[in-house]
Formats: C-alpha cells, sequence, structure tokens
C-alpha cells in the first residue's frame, strides 16, 4: 500500500475522500481490504451499503481527532455509531462506546440500550443493560417499559428482583392503565411465578384491579382469579397437577374456558430464581500474627458451605468496614494500617459482581475505622467509628462525663488515646463526593447500620436512631436495654441482635415503641444476612466453631434451623459487616412463554 494514498468511499450518494493509512490505522475492516489479498485493494473507490453517510462522516471525524465526545449525541445516533464500529472493527472507538453506555444505564435508558447493544452485537453490555433493568425492579417506572412486549419480558424474567408478586401485578397493572390497555389483563396475571401466590395474594389482586375499574367484576380475568382462590383455600399450592385434581370439582362453578385458560397461565408461569448470595469478612486463624492475617470475604451456600470469593484489604488493614451498594458491588472503606500509625486508608473500592473487577477511588475521606456503613441508592453513610489519635482531642474527651471510653486515664497516657466519633458523612458513589450531615446522637464505635425502606438506622450504646434525611436530624426510634450488635432489614421489619445474647429481636418502625423478642438462636451471632426469602445468621458454639442459623418470619415460633459447619480456623470479623449480593449476571431469556406469544400475537 502506497504512503498517503487517497481513497473514495462511496456511501449512498455520498462520496468521501480518505487517506488509505487513516483508515488502516483505526479500521481492522480497512486494513484487512487494503492488505492485497482483496480485490478492493487497488481500486480508488470502494462502496459501502452497510452504512449511513450522517454515521461514516462522525467515524471519519472521529479518526482525523483521535477522539470522539459521545455525549453531543442522542442515544440513536450512538446505536449507529456502534453498529458502524462494529462493522469496521474499530476497536478502540467500540470499547469507548461500550464504556459510556455502561456508566450512563440509569431507569429511563436501559431498555434501549440493550437494543444498542444487541444491534452492534455487544453481548456483555446487553447482560449488563438486563442486570440493571431486572435487578432495579423497586425502582423502576412503568413509563420507563416502552411496549407491552417489553412488559411481559421484563416482569415475568425468572431473575427479577421484586419482593412479592403483588408488587409485580401492581406494576404491570399500572403501566395497562396508563397506556389503556386494561384488557390484557391476563397477559399480567400470566407473568407472577404462580407458586409463591397465597390466598391472600389473590385477594389484593382482585382488590387491586377493582380499584382501577370497577366495571369489569364479571370478567374473565376475575373469574380466574376466584379458580385459583379455590386452590389455595383448600391449602394446595397453585400448580398444574392441583388444578387438573379439583377439575371436576370446579366445573361445576366455572367454564370450560376459565379451567383451560387458569391451566394454561399456569402451565406457562416461570419461578423465580434470582439468588442472593450471603457474604461475610472471615478471619483464618493460623499460628501467624493476628495483625498479618489475610482479609477475605466468603460467600456461603447451605449444600457448598463456605467458598472463599474475595480479598478486599491489604493484610495490615485495621478497621476497615463494607456495605453492598445495589445487588452487584461491594464496597470497602475506611480502616488504618496498622495500629496507632495513623496511616488511615481514604479511598473507596468497590468491587463489581458481575464484571468481577476492583476499582479503587481516590476519595480523600477524612480519617477513620470501625465505622458503621449503610447505603440508601448511591449514598453510602459512613457513621461513627474510631478517629486519628489526637491529645488535644483526647484532652477535651476527658472533661465529658458521657465519655466512658476516656475515664481514668492517666494524663501521661493521653497522647495514646483514640476518639471515637459522632460524625457521620455521606459518599455519594456516582458523583464521587461527600458531605458532612448531622452528628450522631452519641460517640460509637463499630456502630450496627442498616437501610430500611430507604431510612437509615443505627443501633448506638441503648438507642436506635433514625436519620431524617428531609429535616437532616437523627431521630429516636427505639429506647434499648442493651447495645445492639447487628441490625439488618427484612420485609417489614428492622431485625437486631447482640454479640453476647442468643436472642433475636425486631420491631416495625412507625409502628412498634418496644423490641419484640423473636426466637432464640442455638449459639451466639456473629454476622446478619438478609436474603430474599430467610434471614441467614452466622454463629459460634461455645467451642468457637462456625454454625449459619436460617430463620423465616412464617415460622416466627419456631427455633432457626441450624446448620453445623464442619471447617476450622475459621472466624466472622463480626465489626467489619455483611451483607448479601448477586454474583451472576441473568441470562437474557428472549424467548416469551407460549401463552405470552400467542396472546400477544392475537392482540397484534
Amino acid at each position: 500500500m502506497t504512503e498517503h494514498t487517497e481513497v473514495t468511499l462511496r456511501i449512498d450518494q455520498e462520496v468521501f475522500q480518505v487517506k488509505k493509512e487513516l483508515l488502516c490505522e483505526y479500521s481492522d475492516y480497512f486494513r484487512a481490504m487494503f492488505s492485497g489479498y482483496y480485490v478492493e485493494s487497488d481500486k480508488q473507490e470502494i462502496n459501502i451499503d452497510m452504512l449511513e453517510p450522517n454515521v461514516m462522516s462522525i467515524i471519519l471525524k472521529y479518526m482525523q481527532m483521535g477522539m470522539i465526545l459521545l455525549s453531543e449525541y442522542p442515544l440513536k445516533t450512538i446505536g449507529d455509531i456502534a453498529v458502524a464500529a462494529n462493522f469496521l472493527q474499530i476497536t478502540e472507538l467500540i470499547k469507548q462506546i461500550q464504556h459510556v453506555l455502561d456508566i450512563q444505564l440509569n431507569e429511563s435508558n436501559w431498555l434501549a440500550t440493550m437494543t444498542v447493544a444487541r444491534n452492534a452485537s455487544y453481548e456483555d453490555l446487553e447482560q449488563y443493560s438486563a442486570a440493571y433493568g431486572l435487578y432495579n425492579f423497586n425502582s423502576m417506572k412503568p413509563e420507563c417499559i416502552t411496549s407491552i412486549h417489553k412488559l411481559v419480558w421484563y416482569l415475568s424474567h425468572p431473575h427479577l428482583d421484586c419482593q412479592n408478586e403483588l408488587d409485580v401485578f401492581k406494576f404491570g397493572l399500572l403501566w395497562l392503565y396508563k397506556n389503556n390497555q386494561l384488557k390484557e389483563i391476563l397477559l399480567v396475571l400470566a407473568c407472577l411465578d404462580m407458586q409463591k401466590i397465597t390466598s391472600k395474594t389473590l385477594t389484593d389482586i382482585r382488590r387491586t384491579f377493582k380499584d382501577y375499574d370497577s366495571h369489569l367484576s364479571d370478567s374473565l380475568f376475575l373469574e380466574i382469579i376466584s379458580c385459583l382462590f379455590n386452590i389455595t383455600s383448600k391449602g394446595l399450592q397453585i400448580s398444574e397437577s392441583s388444578l387438573c385434581e379439583v377439575k371436576i370439582e370446579l366445573s361445576d362453578k366455572y367454564t370450560e374456558r376459565v379451567w383451560s385458560e387458569s391451566l394454561s397461565i399456569v402451565k406457562n408461569s416461570q419461578p423465580r430464581v434470582l439468588k442472593y448470595v450471603p457474604v461475610v469478612p472471615i478471619w483464618i486463624l493460623k499460628d501467624d500474627k493476628p495483625e498479618l492475617r489475610p482479609h477475605n470475604v466468603y460467600t456461603f451456600d447451605e449444600g457448598e458451605g463456605f467458598e472463599k470469593y474475595l480479598e478486599v484489604a491489604d493484610q495490615n488493614l485495621w478497621g476497615w468496614s463494607m456495605a453492598a451498594w445495589g445487588l452487584t458491588k461491594l464496597v470497602v472503606v475506611c480502616g488504618e494500617h496498622g495500629r496507632g500509625t495513623k496511616m488511615f486508608m481514604q479511598d473507596v473500592k468497590v468491587y463489581d459482581t458481575l464484571k468481577k473487577q476492583w476499582e479503587q477511588i481516590s476519595a480523600q475521606l477524612p480519617f477513620r475505622r470501625h465505622a458503621g456503613v449503610t447505603s440508601v441508592g448511591d449514598l453510602l453513610y459512613i457513621l461513627g467509628g474510631v478517629g486519628e489519635y489526637s491529645k488535644e482531642i483526647a484532652s477535651s474527651n476527658l472533661q465529658n462525663e458521657n465519655t466512658w471510653q476516656h475515664k481514668n486515664i492517666p494524663q501521661a497516657d493521653l497522647s495514646k488515646l483514640w476518639v471515637v466519633l459522632d460524625t457521620a458523612i455521606v459518599y455519594n458513589l456516582k458523583d464521587r463526593n461527600y458531605r458532612s450531615i448531622a452528628k450522631l446522637p452519641e460517640p460509637i464505635q463499630s456502630p450496627a447500620a442498616c437501610t430500611h425502606h430507604n431510612t437509615v438506622y443505627i443501633a448506638a450504646h441503648k438507642n436506635i436512631y433514625c436519620y431524617e434525611a428531609d429535616t437532616e436530624v437523627w431521630k429516636l426510634v427505639m429506647v434499648t436495654d442493651r447495645r445492639m450488635t447487628f441490625l439488618k432489614s427484612y420485609n417489614d421489619y428492622v431485625y437486631c441482635m447482640q454479640t453476647y445474647f442468643r436472642k433475636l429481636y425486631r420491631f416495625r418502625p412507625g409502628i412498634d415503641d418496644v423490641l419484640q423478642p423473636i426466637t432464640s438462636l442455638a449459639n451466639l451471632p456473629t454476622a446478619m444476612c438478609s436474603l430474599r426469602n430467610s434471614l441467614m445468621i452466622f454463629t459460634r458454639t461455645e467451642d468457637d466453631e462456625l454454625t449459619v442459623e436460617v430463620y423465616k418470619d412464617k415460622t416466627a415460633n419456631e427455633k432457626p434451623r441450624v446448620h453445623p459447619i464442619p471447617v476450622e480456623n475459621m472466624r466472622v470479623n463480626d465489626i467489619a459487616g455483611s451483607c448479601s449480593l448477586v454474583t451472576q449476571l441473568p441470562p437474557l431469556c428472549r424467548e416469551l412463554s407460549d401463552y405470552h406469544r400467542q396472546h400477544l400475537a392475537i392482540s397484534d
């Protein structure tokens, strides 16, 4: 190939004069074309039918400048650029497009980004986009779903992160109502996991539907709900076999169409299979020095037991804390590199469970270790803990009779004191900045913290408080007779435990004014994880062996199930925090059920 030789690109009715050298520098497609092995290598004019002229103009501008500001273009144009970059095999531009679309994912564009990714054959981006939508169901709005086909795919997906099937039904019903398509209500009913439907669910579904349209009281939909209610009222789970079992009895009450439609809906129902994985910080106890123990987190499966997942911090990082950011990110903050060194970690480390990679953000956080940490959306709350050694501050704390940690300390030892903090900050994980918020009602080291219904709760020495973001104050919600070491949100309650007691407590914020003792654990608690349908509590025996106890609120009067774990030399780091994450990308499940495909074809 002669250097600096120009070639004419003809795209539709437009022509572009471009140097071959420039095309070959950026595009593997043109590099192969002009390598001498293709007939086009000697041609001065190349016809390309696969691209649009305006997109090629943008691509050539990118080649000439070596950069492109994708933020200047709407998503549809970026999609066209993505297809062109993929066709022309422009590797660096493909990476840039995927990165930009990934970091810009939100509730309003994730479906459109999925389409862009599919058209451009960006398989990873398509799955990340699907995961974003499925795992953010609780914050999704009906207007973000662009068609009834997309609605059905979304609500019937086995990996949808829904707390219960009533929420799924309400979402679909609201979408149909806003789009004037209530006649398609059976499509939404067929999205539900019928294995999870109870008599109460059906009663709530019927009541909710009538609130939207009271004129459809004799509709096929309500007849089917009544038919299914007959199944659950007999103590049976809704299934194909249970419907067939009572078919003769139901035939006296319902038409053949009601029964067959009910059977078709149940037969095509997809069970929810999204799996929450408990993530627990574990120390491996060996003969080495405690300060050199590796800081790892382990996942736990009832069948497989513990499995090492990540090394989250350097061996000498003391007092680090972790929390979940959404369902797919683990955040690690704070800590001191060696006790008393004043070398604090000020960065924020984020592990993406889907991409299997760490990101370390230089955040310049204030010095802190042994903090309480929890997240609300993209906001990470970092509460209390221990700050930098300070003779001046320690001296002032001695004068405060309420600061129990500093009583009766000789003046000569003031320089060795640590400072227990009452300060709190909020770090924005997306915007990457932080701000101070109202001080805690009292200084506290390693406070238990959790998020319940988008509100932060913290356990102090004798009280539990919540942070009212609107008024920016800490409000007393519960007086306790002991300091709670663990707080965790599960269903409508906040559950509480104390390290040295076996009792499990709970309360409903805004309703209960005293803690309710629920059950007694078999052993002393060391960590607690909230899963989709249970609480998993990690405990230790008197012989310092690990056990796992599983609690479900449906069996509140029973003791939690205990799983002995045959492991040695393992101990839970009970002050770093624990959480539950989703660790796998969801399948795309592009094919709808037979029921949905048939009914959508009829409606089309």
